[in-house]
């Protein structure tokens, strides 16, 4: 299992992208993790490879420009390769599911992101423990 070393966080406020960079940090100290709050300067940056593409990308799904769910299908028709973990605040059964139609998606972790939630999610890599019925 590889480790993840640069993490970006993709999410339209720029509160959340500060407070989950803090917990990342302290959480997982050797990775590298930077926030962006525009889908669509993201998206051009990784296909024009100004960025790395990172180990992980922790996704936002309601974004004003680009939904997550776009970004995705942008992701995926551009051949870019990085595994993605949903991060959150819909708990909505139908979220859930249409994450579980991704290969790159890895997780779906309910905010807040928290030390216990990066634990469990991003470095032991457990699964969601949110099921369908």
């Amino acid at each position: 299992m590889k480790s993840y070393n640069l993490i970006y966080i993709l999410d339209d406020d720029e509160l959340n992208n500060m407070l989950n960079r803090q917990f990342l940090n302290f959480t997982m100290p050797q990775a590298n993790v930077i926030t962006f709050e525009d889908p669509v300067d993201l998206l051009k940056n990784l296909i024009k490879n100004r960025l790395e593409q990172p180990d992980l990308l922790l996704l936002d799904i309601s974004m004003p420009e680009l939904t997550g769910w776009e970004f995705l299908d942008f992701s995926k028709k551009y051949n870019l390769s990085f595994d993605v973990m949903m991060l959150s605040s819909s708990m909505h059964f139908n979220d859930i599911d249409k994450s579980r139609t991704y290969s790159q998606v890895k997780n779906y972790i309910v905010k807040p992101l928290t030390q216990d939630n990066i634990k469990h999610y991003i470095i032991d890599r457990k699964k969601s423990t949110i099921e369908l019925d």
